[in-house]
């Protein structure tokens, strides 16, 4: 009889526990999506959205593991909660009929000391303009050497944020975004004008600071809303595409309010973007990454396909986005 009860007692205290721990995931998740504009750590939240989403699964299958109707509805709760962010992702890019168009952009990580793997991918071999950040003067001879891309960006990697372009196609201008603004963190996007089959593509490379901290994390705010101002500037029939390590989550406000008010597509998927970015100090499993590199496109550009390919010595992976430009 005593044991029967200390059992029950114990599954009380069991239920109660699960709603009150699926109880605060559910406030936390939620809270934190509505706090992204003007609180740094619940922006943050953005980069983890996938691993709380796997939180959330296993809270909600514990939950069924005590058998009891309250157990689950909280667990089902906390599950809810974690797929909320999904159902709020940028819808992707669209297929269109015109030219074929293949860009690559990577973050090569600058402590990344042979390009050979990079340049033996096929997918990069064959892409037509490649997007590159944290270029050394090593990697940026390297690759001009290859022969590949027969025009390049300037050489100067310091004014360009160590970022640079190879390109089949000729390169008309180049010119630095906002280069006036002083709350950037000494970041600014670059606007490429390329010539390709007769018409003008415009590109844009981007790499804002990381968020770090609140201040890296405002710094990175200000590069955004400078790079939503040029893209605003653009004509809407214009092909432009923007490409880099953007260190802003899919799930960011900071992202999907860019996108929003210039009427660009992303090209990640709108259910699950898949990882670009993980930690080499625990074992680069990719999966366990998050999604921060992208391209993005004007309405005048198209969506075949997107693919990430695979490591080669960065933290980043490579995403191969083929284009069709009308």
């Amino acid at each position: 009889m005593l044991d029967t009860l200390s059992k029950s007692k114990l599954h009380t205290a069991g239920i109660v526990a699960m709603a009150v721990l699926c109880t605060g995931f559910s406030a936390a998740s939620l809270v934190s999506m509505a706090l992204a504009t003007t609180m740094w750590i619940a922006d943050l939240a953005n980069f983890l959205r996938p691993h709380l989403l796997f939180l959330a699964t296993c809270l909600f299958v514990l939950s069924l593991a005590f058998r009891h109707v309250v157990a689950a509805l909280f667990g089902t709760l906390a599950l809810l909660s974690g797929l909320f962010p999904f159902f709020f992702l940028p819808p992707p890019a669209s297929a269109q009929i015109g030219a074929p168009l293949t860009v690559v952009t990577a973050n090569v990580y600058v402590d990344n000391p042979d390009p050979a793997d990079f340049l033996s991918l096929p997918l990069v071999s064959a892409a037509d303009i490649l997007v590159l950040q944290e270029m050394t003067p090593r990697w940026q001879d390297a690759l001009a050497a290859s022969g590949v891309w027969p025009f390049e960006s300037s050489r100067d990697l310091h004014a360009n944020t160590d970022m640079k372009l190879f390109s089949r196609f000729p390169i008309l201008t180049e010119r630095t975004v906002s280069p006036e603004s002083a709350d950037t963190g000494g970041r600014f996007a670059v606007r490429y004008e390329l010539l390709v089959g007769g018409r003008t593509l415009i590109v844009y490379a981007v790499h804002p600071q990381t968020p770090r901290s609140p201040r890296m994390w405002r710094e990175r705010s200000a590069y955004l809303r400078d790079l939503a101002q040029a893209l605003r500037s653009e004509r809407h029939d214009t092909p432009v595409v923007v490409a880099g390590d953007w260190n802003t989550a899919s799930w960011s406000p900071f992202f999907k309010n860019l996108l929003s008010s210039t009427g660009y597509r992303t090209t990640e998927s709108r259910w699950w973007p898949l990882p670009t970015r993980f930690s080499i100090r625990f074992g680069s499993w990719t999966q366990l990454g998050t999604p921060i590199d992208r391209i993005v496109l004007s309405p005048a550009v198209g969506l075949d396909s997107l693919a990430m390919g695979p490591k080669f010595g960065s933290n980043h992976l490579p995403v191969i986005a083929r284009l069709t430009l009308p």
